[in-house]
Formats: structure tokens, sequence, C-alpha cells
């Protein structure tokens, strides 16, 4: 693909695939990293393909991913191959760390991209079930993409499900700003991973808070 073909393709809304799953996607990033290597070397997509973890895969199902993973930040197009961005290696050092801060650390990624710009636009006006999002979100496309999409949405704790099985914006406060949890529990990584939901983002959002705050502070110079 051209540099000029790519920017165009790049202007568009691109959906995830339909043919894997949001976790499969996430397993395609983390072999692209260990088969690049920690200089993002190019990787040829019929060797992703050849090497996917408990199931292997069509090189155009790999394919067909990398359009949604590019315009998200995380890969970069080399004709018949692909290779990791700084962000993509990031995220995925982050999953072998900590799931629950490789989720937080997407959200960060693509809180200007469209898909949480959208998503917040539509569920600013009510909470609504994953298939009418879904449906909102992938236009004329087919449903299955934008199931995806809202999986990767929910990945990337952009929202999240309540107990009566609604999809929300996490809550903020009228200025803005995540409304930090009562208190911060010291935790173990895997205890913060196997939260609820609510309590989860929760979490996250008061830790986020925390840390640009330290950032700010003198004492964090």
């Amino acid at each position: 693909m051209t540099r000029a073909a790519q920017e165009a393709a790049d202007s568009r809304r691109i959906l995830p695939t339909a043919a894997m799953t949001c976790l499969r996607q996430l397993e395609m990033i983390d072999l692209t990293a260990s088969l690049g290597g920690p200089d993002c070397l190019p990787v040829m997509l019929a060797e992703i393909s050849a090497h996917m973890p408990r199931k292997q895969v069509s090189k155009a199902t790999v394919s067909s991913a990398q359009g949604f993973l590019r315009q998200g930040g995380l890969v970069e197009s080399h004709g018949g191959a692909i290779s990791l961005t700084a962000a993509g290696l990031r995220l995925t050092q982050l999953r072998g760390e900590d799931s629950a801060r490789a989720r937080l650390f997407l959200c960060n990624l693509w809180k200007s991209a469209w898909i949480t710009t959208s998503a917040q636009q539509l569920l600013r006006q009510k909470p609504l079930d994953r298939i009418a999002l879904a449906d909102q979100l992938c236009g004329p496309y087919p449903r299955e993409r934008g199931l995806v999409l809202v999986d990767w949405l929910d990945y990337a704790l952009i929202v999240h499900q309540g107990e009566d099985g609604l999809l929300r914006l996490p809550q903020v406060e009228q200025n803005g700003r995540p409304s930090p949890a009562a208190g911060l529990p010291l935790m173990r990584a895997e205890e913060v991973s196997a939260l609820p939901d609510d309590t989860f983002h929760a979490v996250m959002q008061a830790y986020e808070i925390l840390l640009t705050s330290l950032r700010g502070s003198p004492a964090a110079a």
C-alpha cells in the first residue's frame, strides 16, 4: 500500500474485523511483538498466521485485522507484513505485567479516537445494550463488526457494563474529570483485575487522577 493510499484509508472510520475476536486480535499483537522483537521489526502476515496461539488463522484473516489496529495506533503496515508501533509494543509489555494497567494505557491512547468520541456521544444520551451500541457504531456494516468494536471499547475502559446489562460511560464529575474512588486500597494486580467492572473502573480512574496529580506536583519532580 502506498503512503497516499494508507493515509486515505486512515482518514476513514475503520471497524475491526469480525473474523477475529478482540481477544484474538490482542493475541495477534502479542505474537507480533514476540516475532518482531524489541526493535519492532516487520513480521510477515503468513508468519503471524502460522504461529497464532491455540488455533491457526488464515493469512487473509490476519490481514483483515490490520486496518483497525493501524488506525488505533498499534501497528504499521508494510505490504505483506506488519510491525508494532511504540504504543503497540508498550501495550504488549503491560499485558504481560499487569492487565489492568494495559487496559488503562489503551484508554488513554484512544481518548481522542473516533471510537471513543462516537461512544461518548451516544452514551451521554442514554445507556444502551451491546447490540444497540454496536448497531449505532457500525452503520451500514455488519453488526458482528460493531459487536467486536464494543468488546474493544470495554477492554479499553471506554465503556462499562452495569449490573442491568446496559453499557455506560465511566462516571465523571461535572468538570469532566473522572470521579475518584473513596480511598485507594493497596491491592495486588491480580486482585485489581478480579474486581467487578464498576469497582474496577472507579479504582483505575482514581489511580489515574493520583498519578496525574503527582506528576504535576513539586515532590514528583
